[in-house]
C-alpha cells in the first residue's frame, strides 16, 4: 500500500513540475540575434509566474531597466528595456528573472534550459 501512495504522489509531483511552463528567452529563435546590438530583450513568461509577480518584481530595478508584461495566451510577453546601457544594468536582469520564477525556473533558449546566471552571462551581458 505504502509503495502505491509513493507512486500516486510522486506521479502527481511530477505532473505540477510539468505544468509549470518557466520562462522562454524568444529572441534567440531570430537567427540574427546580437546581444551587443540590443537594449531590448523579449521573454515569454508561463502562466505559473502571474502578472502581480512580474510587476512587482520590475519595481525594484527601475534604475536599470523597464518591464512591460502583457497576456499572451495562458502566460505573458515580457519585454526589458534598459534605461542605460551598462554592464551592471545587463547583468541586474539576472536579479528580475530570478526574483519573478521564484529563483526556481531555467531559462528556456532554443529548447535548452539554462540556469539564469548562465543564462545572463551568455545571451545579455556584454563586458564593458
Amino acid at each position: 500500500m505504502k509503495k502505491i501512495l509513493g507512486l500516486i504522489a510522486g506521479l502527481t509531483l511530477g505532473a505540477m513540475t510539468f505544468a509549470q511552463t518557466g520562462i522562454v528567452f524568444t529572441d534567440a529563435a531570430d537567427e540574427t540575434y546580437d546581444k551587443t546590438a540590443t537594449t531590448e530583450f523579449h521573454f515569454d513568461f508561463g502562466s505559473d509566474i502571474t502578472l502581480e509577480t512580474i510587476n512587482e518584481s520590475a519595481t525594484y530595478y527601475t534604475d536599470y531597466f523597464t518591464v512591460s508584461a502583457e497576456a499572451k495566451g495562458e502566460g505573458h510577453a515580457v519585454t526589458v528595456t534598459l534605461v542605460e546601457d551598462t554592464e551592471m544594468s545587463r547583468r541586474v536582469i539576472a536579479r528580475f528573472l530570478a526574483t519573478a520564477s521564484s529563483f526556481k525556473t531555467p531559462i528556456n533558449v532554443n529548447g535548452t534550459d539554462w540556469q539564469v546566471k548562465d543564462f545572463v552571462e551568455e545571451h545579455i551581458v556584454v563586458p564593458d
